[in-house]
């Protein structure tokens, strides 16, 4: 990941990118509260947000902590740092920390060490260089019995429109590449359970959350946005052309006039484990 301010998360901190998380959460966060009931999570409760980004899903879970609770958000990108706090602190609440570390270099603080009830983790364990470190530090963050419950992708191949959809299944390919080359794992879900057995974790329950949309649903927009605000990288880092981008382009817009489309989401998979 590079030191710069604007470029030290994989998929950038730029302003189209913080548009699409907003809209990413709107569209998952039924599903993250879910988990997060599967933990245990309830109020007066200690949460760490890890890879918190913008601190969307952190101020959702410091309304499900409510006042007595505490939440912590860990961030490496300095500019979602600034902008988790300033979410966070939205009507008077001071109930929450928002940390700027980097969990594959640097040691957590004494105060964060076995401070918390449950962590939640969410596509972040595919972008690091190194999942055991990061599920380390998630262990350190965890009071004895505490729960962790996590959101990555096990079938990133999945992404695609129904009925064939060549530049689609291109982009796919490349965009995993792309992640691979920064050390990340789009199918990191895979490794997860032996991951975590290893690092001493009982693993409590999985499941698989399979997503689709047609042209007409919010949702649709999700993986068709990424592909949108994701391409340009793509065009940056050399792995496709401006033509290729203005193919892509096209296809999504025929697919999208056409009310028989189907976009497949990526599939994820749900893991909630808990601290042995």
């Amino acid at each position: 990941m590079s030191a710069s301010a604007n470029q030290d998360y994989v998929l950038g901190t730029h302003a189209a990118e913080r548009d699409r998380l907003t809209f990413q959460h709107s569209l998952w966060i039924d599903e993250a509260r879910s988990a997060w009931q599967r933990c245990g999570l309830r109020m007066g409760g200690r949460v760490a947000d890890v890879g918190c980004g913008p601190g969307l899903a952190t101020a959702a879970l410091l309304e499900e902590v409510g006042p007595t609770g505490t939440v912590a958000g860990i961030e490496l990108s300095e500019r979602f740092v600034e902008q988790a706090r300033e979410r966070c602190a939205e009507g008077g609440r001071s109930n929450f920390e928002i940390l700027q570390c980097d969990l594959m270099t640097e040691a957590l603080p004494a105060r964060f060490q076995h401070a918390f009830d449950v962590a939640w983790v969410r596509w972040l364990a595919m972008f690091v260089r190194d999942p055991n470190k990061l599920i380390a530090q998630v262990s350190e963050l965890l009071a004895p019995q505490g729960t962790l419950a996590m959101h990555e992708y096990y079938a990133y191949e999945t992404y695609s429109i129904l009925g064939g959809s060549v530049r689609v299944r291109e982009f796919v390919q490349f965009a995993m590449q792309s992640f691979a080359q920064g050390g990340g794992d789009a199918n990191i879900a895979r490794r997860l359970p032996q991951i975590l057995c290893d690092q001493g974790f009982e693993i409590l329950s999985t499941r698989p959350i399979a997503r689709a949309a047609r042209p007409s649903e919010r949702l649709w927009h999700w993986p068709a946005g990424f592909i949108r605000t994701y391409t340009p990288t793509l065009v940056n880092l050399g792995l496709v052309s401006t033509e290729w981008q203005h193919e892509i382009e096209e296809e999504l817009a025929s697919a999208e006039a056409n009310p028989a489309s189907v976009f497949i989401a990526p599939s994820v998979l749900e893991i909630v484990a808990r601290k042995r």
